[in-house]
């Protein structure tokens, strides 16, 4: 049954691959045995994807007090799209709400706060301590970062599916950024056409060209992982529908082999 199942999976997961662009995917089972590839080692730029070995590196870091308050006076100022614009000029958040932030509507400048404390050395030792060796954390996300150096982060789908698992099988220490990830508001990729039973604690990266969702998807019946980083896109919206296509192509398949 598990052979039939991840030859399933293996031939859903290249035929959504085999389309324009250059794209990797991982599928691996959590309560139960099932896993496809394509391209897992493939290094991509990683986009806000990174954010989430930012926002793990935060809470592994006992040096560090997360409700500290940050001035909203004292943050990067942005020409791009930032939920920060709703608050007072006089506001405060702590470290942890703008972390929240971060990983939920994957805001810019709270991510750079974060970065004030939270310096690419130590995302990076984070990242080598816990196995994502082909992974790396150059460029922040100021203006000029993305203007100049966003490409400059990357990551691998083998390395994202570490990530994913060091979050989920972490338990206490990283519950909170289980509760971010699973009230991420940019749902129209792989959650898109999941039924509403099933919880999927995710994390987005986009870039002109570049799609990207890592998952883990929880559902009564079936737990597993689910990655697709996509880069040089020639339609990166299609690409996005093809993608919550896929996504329910896999739940499907993944469903059908649960034990019952």
């Amino acid at each position: 049954m598990t052979d039939s199942i991840d030859a399933q999976l293996q031939t859903t997961c290249e035929a959504f691959a085999d389309q324009p662009g250059d794209i990797s995917v991982l599928v691996e089972g959590i309560s139960h045995v099932a896993a496809a590839s394509v391209h897992p080692n493939q290094q991509v730029p990683a986009a806000s994807v990174i954010k989430l070995a930012i926002a793990c590196a935060a809470f592994s870091d006992e040096s560090l007090d997360l409700t500290q308050y940050v001035a909203l006076r004292d943050m990067d100022e942005t020409r791009y799209c930032s939920i920060l614009k709703a608050f007072e000029a006089t506001s405060e958040l702590s470290l942890k709400e703008l972390i929240g932030l971060m990983l939920i509507i994957s805001d810019n400048p709270a991510t750079s706060a974060v970065l004030d404390f939270v310096k690419p050395s130590r995302v990076n030792d984070w990242l080598n301590a816990n196995g994502m060796k082909n992974s790396n954390f150059s460029a922040g996300f100021t203006d000029r970062a993305l203007d100049h150096g966003n490409r400059n982060n990357l990551t691998t789908a083998a390395d994202c599916l570490t990530l994913l698992k060091r979050v989920y099988d972490s338990g206490g220490p990283f519950a909170e950024i289980q509760t971010y990830l699973a009230n991420n508001l940019r749902n129209d990729r792989i959650p898109k056409r999941l039924p509403d039973a099933a919880v999927i604690l995710h994390k987005t990266g986009t870039l002109s060209g570049l799609v990207h969702d890592i998952a883990i998807i929880e559902h009564p019946n079936v737990s597993y992982y689910l990655i697709v980083l996509a880069k040089d896109l020639p339609d990166p919206h299609k690409f996005a529908y093809d993608l919550a296509v896929f996504s329910e192509q896999v739940f499907e398949i993944m469903l059908s082999s649960a034990p019952r």
